[in-house]
């Protein structure tokens, strides 16, 4: 005979967390990488990573989704790691640098910010063909915060913003 959550067409409706907090913190240590990075590659919010990793108002998280088990669970260590290595073109990179310096963020805020070396932003600004996967998830990561920081603060991007990071 078929469970409560089996008839009520919620069987998998949610998974225990615990593995999967294992795995963000594997994933984390295997790459050197933030929770905010690990969610940006996984395709899930920064803020259901970091409840899933500390919880939330003191008690761990019990459940997640099994989309978001599943986006977990589909990264290896491997290509973590391999996200310095990645070379992809700089473009979107830029744009979300722009979008930055835009905000008022100077180059070596957001060095410190997205974990590298100033000298590889400015090269990167000054035309840089290409850049590691790692920089354009940090850079597009940083430029998310920001902008939802806007957004708490009542502050929306200007459209004179938005043609000057589009120009």
């Amino acid at each position: 005979m078929a469970g409560l959550a089996e008839r009520e067409g919620l069987a998998g409706a949610w998974v225990d967390a615990r593995p999967f907090r294992a795995q963000l913190r594997y994933l984390m240590a295997s790459g050197s990488l933030s929770v905010a990075d690990v969610a940006a590659v996984a395709g899930i919010s920064p803020r259901l990573a970091d409840r899933l990793l500390n919880g939330r108002d003191g008690r761990p998280l019990r459940r997640i989704s099994p989309d978001t088990a599943r986006r977990l669970i589909q990264i290896s260590d491997q290509q973590v790691r391999a996200l310095r290595r990645i070379m992809v073109p700089a473009a979107p990179a830029r744009l979300q640098l722009q979008r930055l310096r835009c905000a008022g963020w100077d180059d070596l805020l957001i060095a410190e910010r997205v974990h590298v070396a100033a000298p590889e932003l400015v090269e990167l600004a000054a035309g840089a063909d290409t850049c590691s996967l790692l920089l354009t998830i940090r850079l597009t990561v940083a430029a998310r915060t920001e902008d939802s920081d806007r957004c708490r603060r009542g502050a929306a991007w200007l459209p004179d913003e938005v043609t000057r990071i589009a120009g």
